[in-house]
């Protein structure tokens, strides 16, 4: 890995930018993991593992974690923290289940009330946050064992349900086969455009500011990487959907969510505030940056991925039971810092969140397959947080030298 850091340095200055970006250190060794993981386990479950069905199964069960790590990593990046994420959680899928099991309440009138309810909990945290001027730790280690309480007393810890099909549809509904393939080559298509209408974008703006072009060959090479990074997994992804059903309905909400934080957090205004805040709180008010407004705004989006997880947790289980959710804030707090989120703040990634996120999945359905029982798992888990930490740790050490 370090040689091919150090090829990187022959290349133009834009070029190696990108290939570091696309095949660096973090990347390669989650590829490596996951190669090596998926190996074990296949070999070790006489070849369940990489079938379509269970990898089928493994998104669906992704899929929450993944949301939810992708808005522990925007608050981690704001230097915030959310301990509050499966009590929140479990508070929405129990008003979700009300609205459609005991109310029959339609099905699209449920999801927008559930993530409105989830962004009021989201907006009860930023006030005790950022107006009260509790730490979010505090703060939100409150929210834990308040919401939970007010959904144990609302449902007298019982469970609501059964939700109706169309519902449990959201999460364990498949999209049909013919409209999948269509999809995933529609996906690859934008993303080749989108690639080359890049790249000559670069052509030009190099062109107006008088600097030398790309050479042709280095040009080449990064669009035939990127094509690379953006075909590799709708193959697989084709592949999956081939053997079993379709695309999961799950996934697509991880899709749209993700990419929306994505481009939120490297597009927007809001963004780069927040990488600053977490960075360094003193440069941020210096610069004139609205830090309460940037640590508020966190909240209220974290809450209405509760509102989202809700409504797909109880969708997946068919209804809400009382230990729905427990234990999802270390999950989601253990995949944003495997996928590369400082605790500290102001570095980190969502995709690195939701590459986290799948990769607690991988292991947790592996284990799950080879009957390794639940008091191991959350064993197997803590160690993974422990080494994610001291290798965050690591780093910081490594950079502030």
């Amino acid at each position: 890995m370090s040689k091919l850091s150090a090829g990187f340095a022959k290349f133009d200055d834009h070029v190696r930018r990108e290939l570091s970006t696309l095949f660096g250190r973090r990347a390669l060794i989650f590829v490596l993991v996951f190669l090596v993981l998926a190996t074990i386990f296949h070999i070790s479950s006489n070849g369940i593992f990489l079938t379509p069905r269970n990898l089928s199964l493994l998104l669906r069960q992704g899929a929450i974690l993944a949301i939810i790590a992708g808005g522990v990593a925007l608050l981690m990046i704001n230097s915030e923290i959310d301990l509050s994420i499966g009590s929140s959680v479990f508070l929405c899928g129990v008003l979700a289940a009300h609205l459609t099991a005991t109310w029959n309440v339609p099905v699209l009138l449920a999801i927008v009330a559930t993530i409105v309810f989830g962004m009021l909990l989201g907006l009860i945290q930023a006030v005790w946050v950022v107006v009260l001027g509790i730490p979010s730790f505090i703060a939100t280690l409150a929210g834990l064992l308040a919401f939970r309480g007010i959904g144990l007393s609302w449902t007298n810890a019982g469970t609501v349900g059964p939700v109706p099909p169309e519902f449990i549809a959201l999460s364990e509904g498949f999209i049909p086969l013919p409209i999948s393939y269509t999809l995933l080559v529609a996906v690859l298509v934008a993303g080749v455009i989108f690639v080359y209408l890049q790249q000559k974008s670069m052509r030009k703006s190099r062109a107006i500011s008088k600097q030398a072009q790309i050479p042709k060959n280095q040009a080449i090479l990064l669009f035939g990487a990127k094509i690379l990074v953006i075909a590799t997994p709708l193959i697989v992804l084709g592949w999956i959907v081939g053997g079993f059903q379709g695309i999961p309905m799950a996934i697509l909400w991880v899709v749209i969510v993700i990419t929306l934080l994505t481009i939120l957090m490297s597009k927007t205004t809001f963004g780069r505030n927040a990488y600053l805040v977490g960075a360094s709180r003193d440069a941020a008010q210096y610069s004139g940056i609205g830090i309460r407004k940037t640590v508020f705004s966190g909240f209220i989006i974290m809450g209405a991925l509760y509102g989202v997880a809700g409504v797909l947790l109880t969708a997946r289980l068919g209804s809400s039971t009382p230990g729905a959710g427990q234990f999802m804030e270390l999950d989601a707090i253990a995949a944003a810092v495997i996928g590369g989120v400082s605790l500290r703040g102001g570095t980190g990634s969502v995709v690195g969140a939701v590459m986290g996120a799948f990769l607690l999945t991988v292991i947790n359905n592996g284990m799950s397959i080879l009957n390794v029982s639940s008091f191991t798992q959350l064993i197997v888990k803590a160690v993974i947080l422990v080494i994610a930490l001291a290798f965050d740790a690591h780093i910081l050490r490594k950079a502030s030298r």
